[in-house]
């Protein structure tokens, strides 16, 4: 007997139900899809910005943190240099930039601002952040075309201070021996992050600046940028193990936002993919569940020519995997088309807390991920099924051919 065969006729004859049960499950499938492809694409940017930001793997010296005070008490890796120059040997690097935090206040005439600088290396230093961090009228690399150096600010902070590219400025910054310095700087131009912390209060200068500003030729810590950033464990215990009186981090241990938006994401998408999965697994067990209380006198007829038990609970397990099947199939279509509509359209999301600007709506799309994800719809489709179907077994011939 052509099981297969008789399994696609039994879902043809119940159309109408079949039709509602496999638009539930393909829309439920699109909702899956659509929902962990943006999950899946929020985590991808957030790594990127924090891989950007803070170099895949990073170096700062070991000291406790309650020694730390001062601004320029944070300028304590003074061997960088060396570490630099070795790093170079090795293929899996890509950049490898020195990074200096410090603070003071800087002024134009009668407005000042308290401010968080960076000394960074110039000619690389915007080169690493991508979209991320949007210049505005710097050239890269800046370099000073006068006497006075270049300074580069966060577009609020050049805002508070109605400072425009080209004036002067000064900073005043208290430098190794304690004592405050003024120091005229030129703006070259402003950077833009979509973050309020940054573009309020941060300014960049040259480390060939900072150091004079300081006194120390010392930095905050050194990132290592790598051409893969699936090799920043391996090489975080490499230099861990080499290197003495440091302290070795990847880009993950210091991404507290990444962290957070994800663990948020999880449970947010998490609750919304089980009610999915809950409505999918009521609408086929209602599917199965109806079909054989309509069936039973066809039951009953397969039992008395000698049919097996088994083989007829099986049959409807064949039912409900071809409506899984092609439910996910319709599902995976319908989500491809509406991602790539979506990813079209530019879409914005309004601006996240700790941010001043949207972001564009991007879905994920993966065959990979799309496969996965339906094979586990199909999976609690024959589970409803399985459920629905024990009681198959159990029908008495003669009551249901009476």
């Amino acid at each position: 007997m052509n099981w297969p065969l008789i399994a696609v006729r039994n879902i043809l004859r119940d159309g109408t139900r079949v039709i509602s049960t496999l638009l539930i499950i393909a829309v439920g499938l699109t909702a899956l899809l659509l929902g962990s492809g943006f999950m899946l694409s929020t985590y991808d940017s957030l790594q990127e910005i924090g891989m950007r930001t803070e170099g895949h793997v990073i170096i700062i010296d070991d000291i406790p943190e309650p020694l730390l005070g001062g601004s320029h008490q944070q300028l304590t890796l003074n061997n960088w240099q060396s570490i630099q120059a070795s790093l170079w040997d090795d293929e899996r690097v890509l950049r490898v930039l020195p990074r200096a935090r410090f603070e003071g206040i800087i002024s134009k005439g009668s407005r000042n601002a308290v401010f968080f600088g960076s000394g960074v290396d110039p000619h690389e230093e915007f080169r690493v952040h991508g979209p991320f961090l949007r210049t505005n009228g710097v050239l890269d690399p800046w370099i000073a075309t006068s006497e006075t150096q270049d300074v580069v600010l966060g577009v609020q902070l050049a805002r508070t201070l109605n400072a425009i590219k080209g004036d002067l400025l000064t900073l005043q910054i208290a430098g190794n021996s304690g004592e405050i310095s003024q120091t005229p700087v030129r703006l070259a131009g402003t950077y833009q992050s979509g973050t309020p912390e940054t573009d309020n209060h941060t300014l960049m200068i040259s480390l060939t600046t900072t150091a004079t500003l300081l006194g120390t030729d010392n930095i905050s810590q050194l990132s290592i940028y790598l051409n893969r950033h699936q090799d920043a464990s391996a090489m975080q215990a490499s230099l861990q193990e080499n290197l003495n009186n440091v302290i070795v981090q990847t880009w993950q241990q210091r991404a507290e936002l990444y962290h957070k938006v994800k663990s948020l994401y999880d449970r947010i998408f998490g609750v919304m993919g089980l009610i999915i999965l809950v409505v999918v697994f009521l609408a086929i067990t209602n599917t199965i569940s109806l079909a054989i209380y309509q069936r039973r006198k066809e039951i009953a007829t397969f039992s008395a020519l000698g049919t097996k038990p088994a083989r007829i609970y099986a049959n409807f397990i064949l039912e409900a995997l071809l409506i899984g099947i092609t439910a996910s199939m319709l599902g995976m279509l319908l989500a491809y088309g509406t991602s790539h509509a979506i990813n079209l359209s530019e879409l914005m999301m309004p601006a996240p807390p700790g941010k001043s600007e949207g972001y564009p709506i991007f879905i994920y799309i993966s065959w990979s991920h799309y496969l996965l994800t339906s094979l586990l719809l199909i999976a609690i489709v024959v589970s409803a099924s399985l459920l629905a179907t024990y009681n198959t077994t159990k029908i008495n011939i003669a009551t249901a051919l009476s």
